[in-house]
């Protein structure tokens, strides 16, 4: 049982990671992308939008559902 709350707290701070991540550009981010129902799809989305050039930071925000929220 204290291995199985081992590896479950693992994964919970490998999940964790993104969004500390993001959230750690304290950086003024007036443009909202968008809500998503799933954190991981705000985060892909997030990515994306920098991987082509459309935002250099990102954020997701926890609300009723994940709000994107971008630099530009």
């Amino acid at each position: 049982m204290k291995r199985m709350l081992t590896i479950a707290g693992l994964l919970i701070a490998a999940v964790a990671v993104p969004h500390a991540a993001s959230a750690q550009a304290a950086v003024d981010l007036p443009i909202h992308r968008g809500k998503f129902w799933f954190h991981s799809d705000c985060i892909t989305a997030g990515q994306q939008g920098i991987d082509r050039g459309h935002w250099s930071h990102y954020q997701c925000a926890e609300g009723w559902m994940w709000n994107l929220w971008t630099d530009r």
